[in-house]
């Protein structure tokens, strides 16, 4: 570990203790200024020591292995109906709109489930049921289902939405790195997401602030590249934004 100075070192000491520390706390500690910790704190990120966080900074989070879907359902409910009713005013009249699987993008589902002036295309098995049920006009594509998480992503998904013309796709995350990234531990759901990024007039993310500052190792798409986030994040979303 390289360390420029002991100042550092007791930074990096605090926040393995800790797990993560405001900028303002270290200021008060060390008796510097918030611009030398914020140099302290970009060092030891450059030495991927840790994460800059909003106002702050935590130890690394790295996302090996996708949760269940019982265990993504439990987590964060509230902030995701709230992401979900605020996505709403994202689904246009008349619209073919896909669904990404997840239990964000479900809970927008059970918003829809009155609007027969929508059309939706999903490859989350729950949410085709879910809505089907209600009388909306599903389309799924074909493929392998993982066991996991009830969603399907494949070659032949690809194929399937092809010829189809979707107006709008809500997307879901797996994590968001600090440069903004878009990642999964599945390479599985890189080419679904890809396409829809390229190939969709409007693209919106559906993500909830326990997802950023994480990374996973498939590096899907920027937050430059979808047209509108909605999430509860506080960080710094300001990128350069396509178009």
């Amino acid at each position: 570990m390289m360390f420029e100075n002991t100042r550092q070192k007791k930074i990096f000491d605090i926040i393995s203790k800790k797990g993560s520390v405001s900028v303002d706390f270290l200021a008060k500690h060390f008796h510097v200024s918030k611009m030398t910790i914020r140099r302290d704190l970009e060092k030891l990120q450059e030495e991927d020591l840790l994460q800059r966080t909003h106002g702050g900074a935590m130890l690394p989070q790295v996302l090996f292995k996708e949760m269940t879907y019982l265990e993504k359902q439990t987590q964060n409910i509230e902030v995701k109906r709230q992401i979900a009713n605020d996505a709403l005013a994202y689904v246009v009249e008349n619209s073919v709109i896909y669904l990404d699987a997840g239990t964000t993008t479900f809970e927008l589902a059970k918003y829809l489930i009155d609007r027969k002036d929508v059309q939706v295309v999903t490859n989350d098995l729950r949410i085709a049921s879910h809505l089907a049920n209600a009388g909306i006009r599903v389309f799924i594509p074909g493929g392998l289902v993982s066991s996991d998480t009830g969603s399907i992503h494949s070659a032949e998904a690809i194929d399937f939405l092809e010829n189809l013309n979707i107006d709008i796709s809500f997307l879901a995350a797996s994590s968001v790195d600090n440069e903004l990234n878009v990642c999964t531990p599945n390479e599985e759901k890189v080419l679904l997401k890809k396409y829809m990024i390229k190939n969709v007039p409007m693209n919106v993310l559906l993500v909830d602030g326990s997802k950023f500052h994480q990374k996973a190792i498939h590096r899907v798409f920027n937050l430059s590249e979808v047209d509108y986030v909605v999430t509860d994040y506080k960080g710094n979303l300001e990128v350069e934004k396509k178009g």
